[in-house]
């Protein structure tokens, strides 16, 4: 859960570092959804700068995770590897048993990448277990739950430590980079058919229950990233939100009432052109080159989604007038007329744009990407009747 999260955060966050109303629009939609969430953290050169929400943890505001030894081998883990780390549970200084999930943000400028921050889901222990089901207080099982530390710390161990000294059944659950071990024990001890280490087959109903909810429940709400790629919620080739993501955010926006906002739907003419000609490799290429020159021309505030194939959807928020999106799309039409490098040749890329306004053309998501996209494909014919070819190699 917290891993799919945080690389979308990583994803808002290096659009543009200085729009936290976009990473709190981000976090209001991820609480809603599981209040095990405790909050959303952005650490700037690792300082914690901003929470959301910030309650009780204000207190961890300023909090220099860099220079903090509990937490620095997992910081320093997470730049090392370029992967999202957990730390966890552990007792947080804003009080409560956290499990912290960390990525290192990285910017490039000039050609040069370095380290910007780390941002941060943090998930409320207590919460979780009791969300899945699994309690301290069942009448017939024993439940442990031990977590190994990093570096020179103790590990983290829930539950009754003297279901170490029973011939507890124990499984090993990979959580992201953590390796968790689960215990189980009857209070009474097994019974001669219950005596087989695995005796799950031969255990009554509510045994059976409690190993789905331990050994399933984790496995599939808290490990699901590695099993499956789409729910990072970003497109795997560009790094942009995905189609579904992208759309949540935009409807949640849309509801708020706010200024003038707008879809711009961009579709590359011609792409399968670039595919046959220079081989698909290159027109991966291609795409991965256009998420790139889309993303840096655009503002801080406005997002990004590939959805799949050639074509791209833009959100742009708090307009003045038309005139603005006017001069978006114009920005957009001259940073992809420079021609694509790729290993194969200099390729020349042509598009077509189509875009729709809040609240002009319509309230609703569905109006304003139907009306986008018929503008889109009306440009595409004209395109093409005007021009006998939208590529070439130069």
């Amino acid at each position: 859960m917290s891993l799919e999260y945080v690389d979308i955060l990583d994803v808002i966050v290096r659009s543009n570092p200085s729009n936290i109303e976009t990473v709190e629009t981000y976090a209001e939609m991820i609480l809603e959804k599981h209040d095990c969430i405790e909050n959303i953290d952005v650490a700037p050169d690792g300082v914690v700068q901003y929470i959301y929400p910030v309650g009780k943890s204000a207190i961890a505001i300023g909090h220099d995770l860099i220079n903090d030894p509990q937490r620095y081998p997992y910081i320093k883990k997470a730049i090392d590897e370029r992967s999202t780390v957990i730390q966890g549970p552990v007792e947080a200084i804003q009080g409560g048993k956290l499990i912290f999930t960390r990525k290192a943000i990285f910017m490039t400028e000039n050609g040069q990448e370095r380290f910007w921050g780390v941002c941060v889901v943090t998930i409320n222990f207590d919460k979780l277990m009791a969300n899945s089901g699994i309690t301290l207080d069942d009448e017939e099982y024993l439940l442990a739950l031990n977590v190994p530390a990093v570096e020179e710390e103790s590990d983290f161990f829930w539950g009754d430590s003297t279901i170490l000294t029973k011939e507890a059944i124990s499984n090993p659950i990979s959580i992201g980079d953590q390796e968790w071990e689960l215990f189980i024990y009857p209070r009474i001890g097994w019974t001669d058919n219950e005596s087989n280490w695995f005796g799950i087959e031969a255990a009554d109903g509510l045994y059976v229950q409690l190993s789905i909810i331990l050994f399933i429940f984790v496995l599939w709400h808290l490990n699901r990233y590695a099993q499956q790629a789409e729910a990072a919620k970003v497109d795997l080739l560009t790094g942009t939100l995905n189609k579904n993501t992208f759309k949540k955010y935009v409807v949640r926006n849309l509801k708020k009432k706010k200024n003038r906002q707008a879809l711009i739907i961009i579709d590359i003419n011609k792409f399968k052109a670039i595919n046959d000609t220079y081989g698909h490799l290159a027109g991966d290429r291609v795409i991965k080159e256009m998420a790139h020159r889309l993303t840096k021309v655009l503002r801080g505030k406005d997002l990004v989604s590939r959805w799949g194939g050639d074509e791209f959807v833009v959100y742009v928020d708090d307009l003045e007038s038309q005139c603005d999106i006017e001069k978006i799309i114009k920005r957009i039409h001259r940073e992809v007329a420079h021609p694509f490098q790729t290993d194969e040749a200099l390729i020349q890329v042509d598009i077509s744009t189509g875009y729709a306004c809040y609240p002009d053309d319509g309230t609703h998501y569905q109006e304003l990407y139907k009306k986008a996209d018929h503008k889109m494909y009306a440009n595409k014919a004209l395109s093409e009747e005007t021009q006998y070819s939208n590529f070439y190699e130069i």
